[in-house]
């Protein structure tokens, strides 16, 4: 089943060099335009080269930029209206993943909180690390490792959750 991203997966997967468990796991990643706004054109502007994974991914086809539907532009505008904490690419991605009915992947707690309120299953980057592990997708060396590059390179995880996290990836070691 595909999933719909909101920009903070893709960069932070892409900088830890591992954006490609987004296709392992979901087959197919689905982004509004204003994520692909931010994550790609203005990534490559700003000469990010996590920006050039994701266009990458994007010319191979497997992250697909989708255009919203009339309603869920409308819902997409209410919901920035109603929530000044959620920006544009965020509200885009929960009005996606609503109309779609797939799941949504995000950090940003406001964000995921306001998705699973509307009966969005919500989930964030380090969940991703997390099931691609159970699924045997990445060893646990790999997933140590990937955790502990996103946040080398400027994720912020609660130092209670990282501990747990990698308290859990030691386990399938």
């Amino acid at each position: 089943m595909p999933a719909v991203s909101n920009s903070s997966p893709l960069i932070w997967l892409a900088k830890a060099g591992r954006i490609e468990i987004l296709r392992n796991i979901f087959g197919e990643i689905l982004v509004p335009p204003e994520v692909y706004r931010e994550v790609v054109s203005e990534g490559l502007r700003l000469g990010f080269s996590d920006a050039l994974a994701v266009e990458e991914a994007v010319r191979a086809g497997w992250i697909k930029v989708r255009a919203l539907a009339e309603k869920e532009e409308e819902f997409s505008s209410r919901l920035i209206q109603g929530a000044e904490e959620i920006h544009v690419g965020e509200a885009q991605a929960i009005a996606l993943a609503r109309g779609l009915g797939v799941p949504l992947l995000m950090d940003e707690s406001s964000g995921r909180a306001l998705a699973e309120a509307l009966g969005v299953e919500a989930r964030g980057t380090i969940y991703v690390v997390l099931r691609a592990l159970r699924q045997a997708l990445m060893e646990g060396g790999e997933a140590k490792e990937t955790v502990n590059r996103m946040v080398e390179k400027g994720m912020r995880v609660d130092p209670r959750l990282l501990s747990r996290v990698l308290k859990e990836i030691d386990s399938y070691r």
